[in-house]
């Protein structure tokens, strides 16, 4: 099946008419608009201007005249207090403004990208919450995804860690037939003078593979996991990362196979919706193939297993359970091949205190700081009167 991207580039009216016969809101509440953020700017500046305004003329009335306020100190507060009202009145009109539907121009560009999801059999769906196990959503309660379409064993979109810095991804997230070792591919196209990568994952457990695939990929491995990765990728495996995602990193962690680099994507592009659209064709069916044929050795059971699915391509389904069912019995990975050893410092309690009191710090230094300042000033000028 091909990808149909007819309405990105459809006529607003189109569109517009289109999303009338839907009936459906793009956008969650729980998304802040830019318009939001200007108001929470707003705010800030607001009270660290009533701290240097009052602080000015409290310090002149404590420090330089003996408690006493000068005509002067009236004169340039009734300035800073007519300030104050006329920012105030500002303040007023961009809440409501801020509390506006978004612009036509924006709705366009929310219609055109669920108006391409829903063609493609895709649904719409984002989550304040994270829905797949990833180095890019171990902090459940701290993603957002959205734009997040959602069909079958198969979700992409864009996701936000809000408690870390570089935290825009675009990924996509496909549920295999069966669980695989945890593996890690560390793409070179999107490295700067450092890995991208979340989180750092110990040197000893990186494995080269044939031909030119290292220049591509850096492949990581639990400890004597290295056979099964070499299962796992074969020639025409490694030729459909290469062709098709070389710009992502990638990691298969239990049964789901997740592709993620940043920056966030445009959804209101084709480029994005291609991507995917190679990834679900060419690598994502190669890789459940493996994945469907794997046993592991190691772990208990591992005879009793059977598996079989199919993995039909095309823009609306990427895997489906065959009316053969996948049976096993857990776990079906040995324990020493269940995870990487990764050094997150997200996920340790120390980083996860220290990142709580840093964003308490900033709050108090957005807000707190600058609003007792602001008293203290008015109450030096009062005490002066």
């Amino acid at each position: 099946m091909s990808l149909d991207l007819r309405w990105l580039s459809a006529p607003e009216a189109e569109v517009a008419a289109a999303m009338a016969g839907i009936r459906r809101d793009s956008r969650p509440g729980w998304v802040p608009t830019k318009r939001q953020v200007l108001v929470h700017v707003n705010h800030c500046l607001l009270l660290w201007y009533l701290c240097i305004a009052f602080m000015t003329i409290g310090i002149r009335v404590d420090g330089m005249q003996d408690g006493t306020a000068s005509p002067s100190d009236f004169r340039d507060l009734g300035i800073a207090v007519a300030i104050l009202a006329v920012w105030l009145c500002g303040t007023f009109w961009l809440y409501r403004w801020a509390a506006k539907p978004p612009s036509p121009r924006a709705r366009i560009a929310q219609w055109r990208q669920t108006l391409t999801a829903l063609a493609n059999g895709l649904h719409p769906q984002p989550s304040s919450v994270a829905t797949f196990p990833s180095l890019i959503s171990h902090a459940r309660r701290g993603v957002r995804e959205y734009p997040r379409f959602v069909a079958p064993n198969l979700e992409f979109g864009n996701l936000t860690q809000q408690a870390s810095r570089a935290t825009h991804w675009h990924y996509l997230a496909l549920r295999l037939p069966a669980p695989l070792p945890h593996l890690i591919l560390d793409s070179t196209a999107n490295n700067g003078a450092v890995s991208d990568l979340p989180g750092t994952v110990a040197r000893n457990q990186r494995l080269s593979l044939e031909g030119d695939f290292d220049r591509w990929f850096h492949l990581y491995t639990p400890a004597e996991y290295e056979r099964d990765a070499l299962y796992l990728f074969t020639p025409d495996v490694m030729a459909a990362f290469i062709d098709d995602a070389a710009g992502y990193n990638v990691e298969i962690i239990d049964d789901t196979l997740v592709f993620f680099t940043s920056p966030a994507a445009d959804f209101t592009t084709a480029q994005p919706w291609e991507s995917v659209y190679a990834i679900v064709t060419g690598v994502a069916p190669r890789v459940a193939r493996r994945a469907l044929y794997y046993r592991d050795e190691r772990a208990p059971h591992s005879a009793g297993h059977h598996a079989s699915a199919s993995a039909r391509t095309g823009g609306q389904t990427v895997m489906e359970a065959s009316d053969e069912s996948w049976m096993h019995q857990q776990p079906a990975i040995g324990p020493d091949g269940r995870r990487l050893q990764i050094r997150n410092r997200h996920t340790s309690p120390v980083w996860s205190a220290l990142g709580a009191v840093g964003w308490f710090l900033t709050l108090t230094l957005l807000y707190a700081v600058p609003g007792l300042f602001a008293f203290a000033g008015l109450m030096s000028i009062i005490d002066g009167w």
